[in-house]
């Protein structure tokens, strides 16, 4: 059976909101995340955790229990800002803060990151420049069109970047590029197949069929989820649109029933660098 790879973007249910609002909410970061890490057991697989530096620094035994079940941590940044809306430089400090507390606590080294938001466009491809100078791959690029984000001309299948184009292939390169999971519609273009919202939204059925068929074809698909994704209990946030809370009810039915039916591993233990 072909590996698939499994990511979870480690952030807690409010992270989507400016940082001066967090502390108005009450974390459920832990709970949420027991519960993937309980199915992750029970179906024997291993994932990839994209953790925010800031849920390193609160909740370090978190990362330490991921660790202990031999899953990966990678960066999601620490602060979980849009790339779109800040400055290459505080872009990188950004980074590096997240990089040397996660490998403080994990006592690991960081190899990937993943951008908040998915918010790499045509506009900051210099941010790759920067991932390069210290990380082995990304996973941020998603090959489909949507009002939140997208490069839909970009490769669907893992390959070594062009930093200053990173829709362009360069098979002499160093830098991996992991896009997320989408199946081509002909006529209607890519579809997002890789989960989060996808999951909670799609049949089941379709997920499943664009999963077989890029396997079919000798890829892997790059999955994730968050933790708020199977959360039907996610306190209401008033400046949240209906797309974070459809479909809770039924998402860890869903998300368990993909890891019955696949094998899922970390970005780490599956792809060579």
């Amino acid at each position: 059976m072909v590996k698939n790879l499994l990511s979870i973007d480690l952030e807690d249910y409010f992270c989507d909101l400016p940082f001066n609002k967090w502390k108005k909410y009450d974390s459920r970061i832990e709970k949420t995340t027991d519960k993937i890490l309980d199915l992750l057991d029970k179906y024997n697989h291993q994932a990839t955790f994209f953790s925010l530096g800031y849920i390193g620094e609160k909740f370090p035994e978190l990362i330490e229990k991921i660790i202990k079940k031999g899953h990966e941590i990678a960066s999601h940044g620490y602060y979980h800002k849009d790339l779109r809306k800040i400055s290459k430089e505080i872009f990188e400090e950004d980074l590096l803060k997240s990089i040397k507390t996660l490998e403080q606590i994990s006592g690991e080294k960081i190899l990937g990151f993943r951008a908040p938001f998915f918010s790499i466009d045509e506009n900051n491809f210099e941010v790759f420049h920067i991932m390069k100078k210290y990380l082995k791959y990304d996973s941020s690029v998603f090959p489909v069109k949507t009002p939140l984000y997208g490069l839909p001309n970009a490769p669907r299948k893992i390959y070594k970047m062009n930093v200053d184009n990173p829709l362009i292939k360069n098979d002499e390169g160093d830098f991996l590029e992991i896009p997320l999971a989408t199946i081509r519609i002909p006529i209607i273009g890519n579809i997002p197949i890789a989960g989060g919202f996808h999951l909670r939204f799609l049949p089941i059925k379709f997920l499943k069929f664009g999963i077989n068929h890029l396997n079919k074809t000798g890829n892997v698909a790059m999955c994730y989820i968050h933790p708020k994704d199977l959360d039907p209990k996610m306190p209401h946030i008033p400046e949240y649109a209906w797309h974070y809370y459809w479909g809770l009810n039924s998402a860890a039915k869903k998300f368990e029933y993909l890891l019955k039916n696949f094998k899922f591993s970390s970005v780490r233990d599956s792809v060579s660098f």
